[in-house]
């Protein structure tokens, strides 16, 4: 999906590959285009490609970019099928806070903010990501792709209420694929415990993820990934009431989208029980000090090296041709 944004778009994915590789944004699309036609054309037989991505919904905002992913799809296929699930805006939120926080960022509060400065660390002049527009509002979101004339959309729910299939099943079902035993299926990304968010927080605040020059801190985000493993503990949650306020933001865009997707049935499991009336951290946090310092002296002793890869000088300096970078 990074090869699809527009130019001066740069998000922590496109701006690592950019560095790592020392590409300019259309060789960075040249290559993701030549790749993909050696991987179909070694694939003898083939006659459905599959791409899986939720960066496709989350990442890819204005007609152009939508465009750019359908016309590089165009060249190997006649029909372009779009799946999108939607999950309740409040679980989305604390599913995705995990993922902020292994992308950089360094505040354990704030499940409900914008987030989006994580993302897209660069834009240029004139374009703005706002999370409440480009990452929550399902109506916006879905307007992306009915306003492609040549391709198929199909809306379903990440947890439908009713017992209805859940994402994988309904997936395969959409492809004609049997399912075979959901259990089975490892989970890969999956939240953050409390305790894991909040030592990760505190490490971010003085390491980077992202080095100054876009690539990734591979020795800092390796640290991560064993706190995430080895770090077990609570469930992530907010108090009854923020959950609530933040869903109640989408309540009119989200009667719309159900009434135009889902006429039978509603999107989301009703309720707010999963929620505790009052949250308190701060035994949580004063229990964890001795570990976080454990792992602020880990941090300490990775070296950071900032040096660019070669030819990242070339493209950062046509990347800042673009007049004017905001954030």
């Amino acid at each position: 999906m990074a090869a699809c944004l527009d130019d001066g778009v740069i998000d922590n994915i496109k701006g690592h590959l950019l560095a790592r590789d020392g590409l300019s944004e259309r060789k960075l699309r040249d290559g993701v285009a030549r790749s993909l036609a050696r991987e179909l054309d070694a694939t003898p037989g083939w006659n459905r490609v599959v791409i899986t991505s939720e960066l496709i919904s989350s990442r890819l905002h204005s007609p152009s970019e939508i465009e750019r992913l359908v016309s590089l799809l165009r060249r190997h296929v006649d029909d372009i099928h779009f799946v999108i699930f939607l999950r309740r805006q409040d679980e989305l939120a604390l599913s995705r806070f995990s993922s902020a926080l292994r992308a950089g960022h360094a505040d354990f509060d704030g499940v409900f903010t914008d987030l989006s400065g994580n993302s897209f660390p660069m834009l240029p002049a004139g374009r703005s990501v706002d999370d409440a527009l480009e990452f929550f509002d399902y109506e916006r979101i879905i307007s992306r792709f009915t306003a492609l004339a040549d391709a198929r959309l199909t809306v379903l729910s990440y947890d439908p209420p009713g017992g209805s299939p859940g994402p994988v099943r309904a997936f395969c079902d959409i492809l004609g694929q049997p399912a075979g035993d959901e259990t089975a299926i490892p989970v890969l990304n999956s939240a953050l415990s409390a305790e894991a968010q909040f030592l990760i927080s505190q490490l971010n605040r003085h390491n980077r993820v992202q080095l100054p020059n876009g690539e990734r801190n591979e020795p800092y985000r390796a640290l991560l990934r064993r706190i995430e493993a080895e770090v077990a503990g609570e469930r992530r949650t907010v108090p009854r009431a923020e959950a609530e306020a933040f869903l109640a933001r989408y309540a009119a865009s989200n009667a719309r989208v159900a009434d135009a997707w889902f006429p039978q049935d509603r999107p989301f499991r009703e309720g707010f029980g999963r929620y505790p009336e009052t949250v308190d951290y701060g035994p949580m946090m004063a229990r964890m000090r001795p570990e976080l310092e454990r792992w602020q002296a880990e941090a300490a002793a990775i070296a950071e090296n900032p040096e660019p890869a070669p030819g990242f000088g070339r493209a950062l300096r046509r990347m800042l041709s673009f007049a004017g970078w905001t954030r």
